[in-house]
């Protein structure tokens, strides 16, 4: 059987496997996977299930987008360039099967309201993260688990391997809704921020998603802007800068201040230092500085310390459904275990304690 081999060889090396690794984990040599690869021989559909499971991609994606129903996705992504045709089948495949599974559970999409913006207008972004986080439920206290946060009400958010220049991205149609994809290589207080940032996209820009932005222009766009300066303002509400650099303000904000603000608010020490700087708590080049030398002590990607993850992983919002599909007999277990990307036993494993312990979802209205 032929497989989509251009896609196999890009998520072998997204999710981070060499060839004798994934070799390994679907009992082949790794001169057989190199031949799958080249397209230069045919695997078995045992085998071809095999990658699947290994690599946690649908069937359906390895064998090609030919025959696929349903409308195509519309990205947003830092560079629209980096998403290979590949990736976009795949992350498309992926949107449709969360899609799928939400509404044979029962859910409709969730989004907050649209508020379309074409211009850059800070104090107008800075009003909608309020509100955004009134929505939350979160008044002025730390958002805590960003992603759990906003899975509990309602959004869908896939993880999932991006190449490293891809903080993330989301997408929209208006059968599926809105869809966010976070880089699940990158640090959380990143994930976190992305998130946002996404999510801003989808309040003010769901209507653009069929206008690509040109990466040159990416760093002037004022959508782009809008999408950064919602993310800070929604972390770090100006209530909470005021109450945290009360006493420091136009003055140099120290390390471990800055530390201490990130492990308690799952923020980057660059976040804060430019949020500071848009609230005129210190100045453009004040913050500018002090990033420039974080740069050049941990680098552009990393910080210390590390923001940690947290010790219980709630069962994502994915997970919920699929078991809730589960028991209406709206899919199969097959089924289920090829949307969830886990082993058929395990899957049975978690229906079982999900039956006898059922996780209570937030509030999806």
């Amino acid at each position: 059987m032929r497989s989509n081999v251009n896609l196999l060889q890009e998520i072998r090396e997204q999710v981070g496997l060499t060839q004798q690794e994934l070799g390994d984990r679907v009992k082949v040599t790794r001169q057989t996977i190199a031949a799958w690869e080249k397209g230069s021989r045919d695997m078995s559909v045992a085998q071809l299930a095999g990658i699947g499971k290994a690599l946690g991609v649908p069937l359906h994606v390895l064998l090609g987008s030919e025959g696929r129903k349903g409308p195509a996705l519309l990205f947003r992504a830092d560079d629209p360039e980096v998403l290979s045709a590949g990736l976009r089948d795949l992350l498309s495949a992926k949107s449709e099967d969360y899609a799928a599974v939400e509404r044979f559970a029962g859910e409709l999409p969730i989004l907050p309201e649209s508020r379309p913006l074409e211009d850059f207008r800070p104090e107008l972004v800075e009003d909608i993260a309020r509100e955004t986080r009134d929505w939350l439920g979160v008044d002025d206290a730390p958002l805590g688990n960003v992603l759990a946060l906003l899975e509990a009400k309602g959004l869908k958010l896939l993880d999932h391997p991006l190449p490293t220049q891809v903080s993330g991205l989301s997408a929209y149609t208006d059968a599926w809704g809105g869809i966010i994809v976070i880089n699940s290589n990158h640090p959380l207080e990143r994930q976190y921020f992305t998130a946002l940032h996404e999510l801003a996209h989808l309040i003010f820009h769901r209507r653009e998603y069929d206008r690509p932005v040109e990466p040159a222009k990416r760093r002037s766009d004022p959508r782009e802007k809008s999408a950064n300066y919602f993310a800070s303002a929604a972390l770090l509400p100006r209530p909470i800068m005021e109450k945290e650099l009360r006493g420091l303000q136009r003055g140099w904000i120290p390390e471990p201040v800055l530390g201490d603000m990130k492990l308690k608010y799952g923020v980057s020490m660059r976040t804060v230092l430019l949020r500071a700087g848009a609230l005129g708590m210190i100045t453009q080049r004040q913050a500018g500085q002090q990033v420039g030398m974080l740069n050049k002590r941990f680098g552009v990607e990393e910080e210390s310390p590390s923001l940690p993850v947290p010790e219980s992983q709630p069962q994502s919002r994915l997970e919920r459904l699929t078991y809730r599909a589960l028991l209406k007999d709206a899919i199969t277990t097959s089924r289920a275990a090829e949307v969830l990307g886990k082993p058929l036993m395990e899957v049975r494993k978690q229906l079982s304690a999900y039956l006898t312990n059922p996780v209570t979802e937030g509030a999806s209205g």
